[in-house]
């Protein structure tokens, strides 16, 4: 079995991307590595660069997601 070596990068979703981008910049040290506007058929997004080869997207969503999902 092969062993984890690391997490390449990981995405969350919000409906506040600034305030979680200045939050993560700011708890982590986190740098903005790349932002793209939304468009009619994709969401507005940001990448943050937190170090090594990790990255964090975020992906702006019009509505809070569901707190009962079904795991």
């Amino acid at each position: 079995m092969s062993e984890l070596l690391g997490i390449n990068h990981l995405t969350l979703s919000t409906t506040d991307i600034d305030r979680l981008v200045a939050y993560y910049t700011g708890l982590l040290g986190a740098t903005l590595a790349f932002e793209r506007a939304a468009n009619s058929a994709d969401p507005r997004i940001a990448v943050l660069d937190v170090g090594g080869l990790d990255h964090l997207m975020i992906v702006e969503t019009a509505t809070a997601p569901a707190l009962d999902l079904d795991p």
